[in-house]
């Protein structure tokens, strides 16, 4: 059942309308000067518009060349409704932006028949943007592990550093590296390698938050993007992750797999941080330190100077 809105000064155009459409099962709305028309048309969304030219007011010419203008009403189909024989003025309106026209008095047949075509038109055009929405959304993403790509984590930073420095909002970025990946090709195979990334995009993904965005940055990489969360709270939830990871029960084909991570933060207020690139590289330099510092901890860039990393350790940070 669609939802359609009728607008015309005629009580008995507005009527025959009606009982039209809604003996094949649409919901009808009526407004009969171009004002109404406007703002019913804003309050209710109607799937489709019959609006007649001449209107006491503002005329149906004008109305038209409105709710194209409006992004909130712009993608609703327009019929025209005119007893007008002139092709100029069919003309017109259609440069206005409707989509088709109708004479009254109205052929029941011709009416239905047209406003069925828009119908399926706005349904198909629906379906097609959702289709592109879903297209969209996988090449978004990492094809192992399901968390973002590479190129959408690169695209957002860009956009929600410039963001947190223009408002002066808090951001911090997670950077995490698995510690010794390469062994678990190297004895295992690249399967069980495969096993261990997806699992830990699993683990990323149920532990961040809605709001936040998690990516797979590249082989066995992968960020986290905190919104409005100051450094302190960062170090929290990055060592809550450590600990998880370490505690967590890997298994590939019957095996259990010990997994630990290194992880490395930076942080929005930062007078070092003007762009993403920056951000970037910061976390990526307190990721390096703590697996020079022995791996399975947490690093924090501290600003310049001797504390330049602030770390936190395992209970037992020894190399796995």
């Amino acid at each position: 059942m669609a939802k359609i809105l009728v607008v015309d000064d005629s009580k008995l155009i507005v009527h025959v309308a009606q009982s039209i459409l809604e003996k094949i099962g649409h919901s009808v709305l009526s407004a009969d000067t171009g004002e109404k028309g406007l703002e019913t048309a804003l309050q209710e969304c109607p799937d489709l518009i019959l609006l007649d030219l001449i209107l006491p007011g503002v005329d149906g010419y004008e109305v038209c060349r409105l709710l194209k203008r409006n992004p909130d009403t712009a993608d609703i189909a327009v019929i025209m409704v005119t007893s007008m024989a002139e092709s100029a003025d069919k003309v017109k309106g259609l440069e206005m932006g409707a989509s088709d026209y109708v004479t009254k008095p109205f052929d029941e047949g011709e009416l239905v028949a047209r406003v069925n075509i828009h119908l399926r038109i706005k349904e198909l055009c629906e379906s097609l943007q959702e289709k592109n929405r879903q297209l969209l959304e996988i090449a978004n993403r990492d094809g192992l592990t399901g968390l973002y790509n590479h190129l959408y984590f690169q695209e957002s930073i860009a956009n929600d550093v410039q963001r947190a420095l223009r408002y002066n909002e808090s951001l911090s970025l997670v950077m995490l590296d698995i510690d010794h990946f390469k062994k678990f090709n190297d004895t295992y195979g690249h399967q069980t390698g495969d096993v261990v990334l997806r699992t830990l995009g699993g683990i990323i993904r149920n532990f961040k938050r809605e709001s936040d965005l998690a990516a797979r940055y590249g082989g066995e990489e992968f960020t986290m993007l905190l919104y409005h969360t100051v450094v302190a709270d960062a170090h929290i939830v990055a060592e809550r992750l450590r600990k998880t990871v370490e505690q967590y029960r890997f298994e590939s084909e019957g095996k259990i797999l010990s997994v630990a991570i290194s992880v490395g933060i930076s942080s929005l207020p930062c007078a070092e941080i003007t762009n993403s690139k920056t951000m970037i590289e910061l976390a990526d330099k307190a990721l390096y330190q703590a697996k020079n510092q022995g791996r399975n901890r947490v690093a924090v860039y501290n600003g310049p100077g001797l504390d330049q990393f602030r770390f936190k350790n395992s209970s037992h940070a020894a190399e796995k």
